[in-house]
């Protein structure tokens, strides 16, 4: 003998049924499975002709259950509520989206160790970091919440809709103290082996244009095209690099990056925009988040440079 010899042969008007009986309407059931009314009818047809009773009573235009029909539609309507959930069990569960779009360096150096405050503040949201090498993008054509930008072009910025100003660049010379035991100091700068996120070495010429060292310079290049390598070939006492202070903060906390005595900071050509896409409360929250991250990392320069003589006589805070 089968199991579950009583039940009509295909299961498929049992789903029929249900959602007739649940819209009391052919013709929305037909909608809601994607089939033809007649088809419906096919399916309740069959359905009452192996249960030998009649489940439906068909009027002009209306569908009452028989009262078979009322104690058949609430087991289905149990049982099939039960598999619904059961089954939705087995999925992962989908959380919305937070989409931060950054420049590289400042994905890698500022976000990424500050992204556990984002997941702890949003927990139902999944925290997206995209970091992004395209210069100054189109904003129009951005897909994200939010877009950190690095560009030197202000004038692509200032008063665009939706743009706001973050942050200027503090530059300065680093070292590792794996290069020297002892304090470096302004003038052997010349001297050092240098390293270079970019092709044009655009960062040391503007730093040494304004700076008062005099002397020519001495130190072999070496390019890395990428600021975090230059930062990483640093780290290893490989040389000196020029770079934002402000993405160095921890190195610089902990003294396994330092500057030379005697540094004067200097602002650079670029600076730091934010481009807000979507105008949500959430969102709007995010990026006040970051203008205060911004604020504390400023404050905490700020006390590093008390601490070690660093001169802020030419930059704005």
């Amino acid at each position: 003998m089968t199991p579950y010899s009583n039940l009509p042969y295909s299961h498929n008007s049992l789903k029929v049924f249900e959602a007739v009986a649940r819209l009391l309407s052919f013709t929305k059931a037909a909608d809601e499975l994607n089939v033809t009314q007649s088809a419906v009818s096919r399916q309740i047809k069959q359905l009452e002709q192996e249960c030998q009773v009649t489940l439906l009573v068909r009027k002009h235009r209306t569908v009452e259950l028989t009262e078979q029909g009322r104690d058949l539609f609430d087991v289905l309507r149990q049982n099939y509520h039960n598999l619904n959930s059961l089954i939705g069990q087995w999925k992962a569960p989908t959380k919305n989206r937070i989409v931060i779009k950054s420049a590289l360096s400042y994905a890698t150096r500022v976000l990424l160790p500050k992204v556990a405050q984002l997941n702890e503040k949003y927990p139902d949201h999944e925290i997206v970091i995209i970091p992004s090498i395209e210069e100054d993008p189109i904003l129009e054509q951005e897909d994200c919440d939010l877009l950190i930008i690095n560009s030197r072009k202000h004038e692509r910025y200032i008063n665009k809709p939706g743009v706001s100003f973050l942050r200027a660049e503090y530059m300065a010379p680093v070292y590792s103290e794996l290069m020297s035991a002892s304090r470096i100091q302004i003038q052997d700068v010349l001297n050092l082996p240098h390293l270079h996120a970019t092709l044009d070495h655009q960062d040391w010429k503007l730093w040494l244009a304004n700076t008062a060292l005099r002397g020519p310079k001495r130190g072999r290049d070496t390019v890395f095209f990428s600021l975090d390598l230059a930062l990483s070939a640093c780290l290893s006492g490989q040389g000196v690099t020029v770079t934002d202070l402000l993405l160095v903060l921890p190195e610089l906390e902990r003294q396994f990056l330092k500057c030379p005595e005697g540094i004067a900071l200097q602002h650079s050509d670029w600076h730091y925009y934010c481009y807000q896409r979507s105008h949500t409360p959430m969102i709007n929250d995010i990026k006040q988040w970051l203008e205060n991250q911004t604020h504390a990392d400023r404050t905490q320069l700020q006390r590093l440079c008390d601490k070690f003589g660093w001169s802020v006589a030419d930059v704005v805070f």
